[in-house]
């Protein structure tokens, strides 16, 4: 509704005069999915996934992925969201994972989980490091199908993976906080 009365008020039209609500909301559907790219197909995510897949060469501000395992070819493995192959993608920068390349007793990782981000409520688990003036610093973002341990387990091990591939050092912290209430 909110939609639709929008239309009356900026383009001062009545409410008889506007197409049906349905017809409205159809169009915004098709124009979120074609155009917008708002839609939950696994093939368009892995492509965008794979051209996105951290290889080394980017520059420190652009955008990578990275999964917790690859296949033969070096293409991330997404998983495609069952209990077996669970969906897990992981969003950073270089500039974002060097944050974690000062000493591990300067910092306090965190980890926690939101499903309130996006349209389909996956659950997005955020890493980042506080420092001790207690500024917050996101390191990476983790777009996961569960709220599980073997997830949080896999988010690690991708994020260290990429760590050393950036750094040449194995990720080391000494203080780790979460809030893995769902977590089992």
């Amino acid at each position: 509704m909110r939609i639709y009365h929008a239309l009356s008020r900026k383009f001062g039209l009545e409410l008889e005069a506007i197409p049906s609500l349905g017809t409205v909301q159809n169009y915004v559907n098709y124009y979120a999915r074609t155009k917008l790219e708002n839609h939950d197909r696994v093939d368009d995510i892995r492509r965008w996934v794979e051209d996105l897949t951290f290889n080394g060469a980017e520059s420190l501000t652009q955008s990578v992925t990275f999964t917790c395992a690859a296949d033969i070819h070096g293409c991330s493995l997404v998983g495609n969201g069952s209990d077996k192959k669970p969906f897990l993608v992981g969003l950073s920068t270089k500039a974002m994972v060097l944050r974690l390349a000062i000493p591990p007793e300067s910092f306090i990782l965190h980890i926690d989980a939101t499903s309130k981000l996006n349209r389909l409520e996956y659950p997005v688990v955020v890493v980042g490091v506080s420092d001790r003036s207690r500024g917050f610093h996101v390191v990476s973002l983790f777009v996961v199908s569960q709220e599980v341990e073997a997830i949080y387990e896999a988010a690690l091990r991708a994020l260290s993976r990429v760590f050393t591939c950036i750094t040449c050092q194995q990720l080391v912290e000494r203080f780790t906080m979460g809030d893995a209430d769902k977590t089992q």
